[in-house]
């Protein structure tokens, strides 16, 4: 008899996350008793570890109710360990969360009933709740009313990388992560970005789904905790205005353009963007452009390398 296909590959990219990782594991454990005629599969990528990451998950995997496979990436950046999870995974659908998040016991079953209808390629992301209420309000999404992306929303944000889906085809349509984006790479973020950016100039749906739930367990409690990460949001998007320029597919100078005028009202008004936080949009757009410059030098560096070599 031939194996039974794989329904749901879920990836987790983990770097030296021993401490915490069991948390998360738990959790899987939990949602894969609840979704028992499901064929789930869990490919945990560890990416470049100094600590004993690798042994915490094969420790759990010995008895976990969910087949697992363990994947070592050296290239550094998330990019590049989701490409691998990608590589290895069998499930007819690709789900991600990461390693400071807890899938809800009904995260598998909510995700098949999601694409059980769809007769085209369609990616989704869910809701992302705050895991502890210590931790300030970032990185989480907590709309209730499902909603599609157009032209006229940034694909950041939409949906977010620790909680998203879709069918195993949509990687053969538009292929793998950018390497040059997420955390640990050049540019610092934005390879979800980048990734439901792609997916949807190649006319694919994107949908944000409010009932597949992860929560997230960030840590961030300082407000400068805050600002370094908006900054590596703020130069990843940079980055992402350079790539797609010129591009007449792409909304993103329109993006950009309005992250410009935002800059402008701030300065005429005073109004910033989070008094709360300490954010403006005039260090907003700064970061922007040292991203944008950053994209553009890494460009000319290549192109003159390759004529090098040539």
């Amino acid at each position: 008899m031939p194996p039974r296909p794989v329904d749901i590959s879920l990836i987790i990219s983990s770097r030296n996350r021993a401490y915490g990782l069991l948390n998360c594991l738990d959790a899987i454990v939990a949602a894969a008793r609840q979704a028992g005629h499901l064929h789930l599969e869990l490919v945990f990528v560890d990416n470049g570890s100094t600590d004993d990451t690798s042994d915490v998950f094969r420790k759990w995997a010995a008895l976990a109710p969910i087949d697992t496979n363990l994947i070592y990436e050296t290239l550094p950046g998330l990019a590049n360990a989701r490409n691998s999870g990608i590589a290895a995974a069998a499930g007819r659908l690709l789900a991600f969360t990461d390693d400071d998040c807890e899938v809800f016991p009904e995260y598998f079953t909510t995700i098949d009933a999601a694409f059980a209808d769809d007769t085209e390629i369609v990616m989704r992301g869910g809701r992302v709740e705050l895991g502890d209420a210590r931790d300030l309000p970032v990185t989480i999404k907590t709309e209730r009313e499902p909603a599609a992306l157009t032209s006229e929303l940034h694909a950041g944000g939409f949906i977010h990388g620790c909680n998203m889906a879709f069918p195993k085809a949509l990687c053969e349509a538009i292929g793998l992560f950018d390497p040059r984006f997420g955390a640990g790479s050049p540019f610092r973020s934005g390879e979800d970005t980048d990734y439901i950016h792609r997916a949807f100039n190649a006319g694919i749906r994107v949908e944000y789904s409010p009932d597949v739930v992860v929560k997230h367990f960030h840590g961030r409690r300082k407000i400068e905790d805050i600002h370094r990460l908006h900054a590596g949001y703020a130069f990843g998007n940079g980055a992402l205005y350079a790539k797609y320029m010129f591009d007449r597919r792409s909304n993103m100078r329109g993006m950009l353009r309005w992250d410009i005028r935002q800059a402008i009202k701030e300065a005429i008004s005073g109004r910033r963007m989070s008094d709360e936080m300490g954010l403006t949009y005039r260090r907003q757009l700064r970061d922007n452009i040292t991203g944008m410059l950053a994209y553009w030098r890494s460009a000319k560096a290549k192109r003159a390398t390759s004529a090098i070599r040539s």
